[in-house]
């Protein structure tokens, strides 16, 4: 088949149209012809490894000689299969963020983890879950009588909860996010007192009640186990929740601070800033009243700040919204912006019971997101071909890029790579992880352009000035000196020199074997153009045409 195709490429290249070329001569457009026969889990074929390491890690890369063969390389999900790779990955040694004074940046670290992290999939998705649950370093004080970074200590903890319960209960989530210190501050969860110190009540602030049931848990509307909005009798979307049920959990969810070895301050006060430990619940500054929150349920008339905590988020993760809500988001992230409603059904029967009769098992959840039969196969399923996949995200973009040249990271001289790996992603609209506002870096329901209705979240960060940075930042990695001097170290010359057998490589592994015919013409004739130079330059070229192609951008 190398032969054949890189036989094809060199005669017809220049000689004949793409659609001259016989339908068994390029497997691309063979593949689109048919629907792809759900393969074993137990024994993928090569594309169908590299479709789900597109989906399961911050991009596929090759064993290359390496032995034992990476969890996280093409040729060991080929060897044991997805279902056992993705149990490797489970239980792969976590990667964290640190936030003391002498380490890195908390960008820069993101991108060392993503490129050589062995957990892969947890950083997936933590990296998902973080953009439900938002939290940004913006508005956290700097404290000058103090010698660590408060944003950084703050960042660094709520993105390693992120990742400690990434495969945790959906529930243990919850609260630990709500009582995070870092997450109080964004959302004003921490000092929210329902007293002032006068003992006067006072109503507490709305902002993390709000939040947390429109953005973490519920979303706006009623929704189908499928994620279709349910409608009313004139075809309006119900509300999940209304403006008093969020005043009830704002009051439920009043009295915490920070913590402190003196435990909580007196009515109205608050203690000091504290980053390292979860919030404390104060009940001198918690509305102990009697509440009525989702479906009728009452909280109980003189519980305590951390009893009212307990039934609000219990009342909560019981929601029939929740499953669907969450479910659609991750898959959203993980494999493509339009899952069809029958896919999100099946993730959120899971959601509801992960076989033993527990609710919320993020674990489950993500296997059963990516042993979907509408994620496996080389390819997706015909009939949703033309909607299917995502745009890759600045991060995933420049990582994918650099797994699958077998890139280095080079921190032995004090280069810092992480640095300029995340400068890049935040010229193309993704500074991590400072995410612009609680709606993080794009919405999860923001329209792709001209899509008829089509979601199409990450387009909402791609405009003229990314598009073009996006080019930029594809040059810089592969033609600029500036690259291996901040320590990111890739070896283009390890490619196929010969032009017809380069493209057939791109196509084989970065596009898992469909590329088109025009993307493979075009990609050749530019290689082979007396112009394009000596072959490192034209190996440059092709690697630079590729990622750059629609086809490539857009993961399937």
């Amino acid at each position: 088949m190398i032969r054949r195709t890189a036989l094809a490429l060199a005669l017809c290249a220049t000689a004949c149209a793409p659609e001259e070329l016989p339908a068994d001569e390029n497997s691309a457009e063979a593949l689109r012809q048919v629907e792809q026969a759900a393969e074993p889990l137990d024994k993928p074929t090569e594309r169908n490894a590299i479709r789900f390491l597109d989906q399961a890690t911050f991009g596929p890369r090759l064993a290359r000689a390496v032995s034992p063969k990476p969890i996280d390389s093409v040729e060991q999900v080929v060897a044991v299969g997805i279902s056992k790779s993705i149990t490797a990955q489970l239980t792969a040694a976590r990667s964290t963020f640190d936030g003391t004074n002498d380490s890195k940046d908390l960008g820069s670290q993101f991108f060392v983890n993503a490129v050589t992290g062995q957990d892969q999939l947890r950083q997936r998705v933590a990296f998902a879950l973080s953009q439900i649950f938002v939290v940004s370093p913006s508005g956290i004080a700097n404290i000058s009588s103090t010698p660590e970074s408060e944003p950084k200590v703050a960042m660094a903890g709520f993105l390693n909860l992120l990742s400690t319960n990434a495969f945790g209960n959906f529930r243990t989530l919850l609260e630990a996010v709500t009582k995070d210190p870092a997450m109080g501050n964004y959302l004003d969860m921490v000092n929210n007192r329902a007293f002032d110190t006068a003992g006067k009540a006072k109503e507490p602030n709305e902002n993390y009640a709000r939040e947390m049931l429109q953005l973490f848990t519920l979303g706006l509307h009623k929704l189908n186990e499928d994620g279709t909005p349910q409608l009313t009798a004139e075809g309006l979307p119900i509300p999940a929740y209304t403006e008093a049920q969020v005043q009830a959990f704002s009051r439920a969810l009043s009295g915490w601070t920070f913590a402190a070895a003196a435990g909580c301050p007196t009515i109205g006060r608050t203690n000091a800033a504290n980053y390292t430990q979860p919030m404390i619940g104060c009940d001198a500054n918690h509305l102990t009243t009697s509440q009525t929150l989702l479906r009728g349920a009452v909280t109980t008339a003189g519980g305590g700040a951390a009893a009212h905590l307990t039934q609000a988020l219990d009342n909560v993760f019981a929601d029939p919204n929740l499953p669907p809500f969450i479910s659609k988001q991750l898959i959203q992230h993980l494999v493509t912006s339009n899952p069809s409603p029958a896919y999100v059904k099946r993730v959120v029967a899971v959601f509801k019971d992960n076989g033993s009769g527990v609710r919320g098992d993020l674990s489950a959840v993500v296997r059963k997101i990516l042993e979907d039969d509408e994620a496996r196969g080389p390819q997706p399923p015909l009939s949703l071909y033309a909607t299917y996949g995502h745009l890759r995200p600045p991060a995933l973009f420049i990582t994918s890029v650099v797994r699958w040249l077998g890139g280095t990271l080079d921190t032995s001289t004090g280069q810092d790579p992480g640095a300029k790996l995340n400068g890049w992603s935040k010229s193309m609209g993704q500074d991590v992880p400072r995410p612009p506002s609680v709606f993080s870096y794009y919405p999860p329901n923001a329209a792709a352009p001209g899509g008829n209705g089509l979601l199409g979240p990450e387009f909402a960060i791609l405009d003229t000035a990314t598009a073009t940075a996006r080019a930029n930042v594809l040059y810089d990695l592969l033609f600029a000196s500036s690259t291996a001097t901040a320590g990111i170290l890739i070896d283009v010359s390890t490619l196929p020199a010969d032009p017809s057998e380069l493209v057939y490589w791109l196509g084989r592994y970065w596009i898992h074997d469909s590329m088109s015919w025009s993307l493979q013409v075009a990609v050749y004739n530019a290689i082979t153009d007396t112009r394009a130079g000596n072959t490192l330059r034209k190996q440059r070229l092709a690697v630079y045409l590729t990622s750059l192609s629609p086809e490539y951008q857009i993961q399937r």
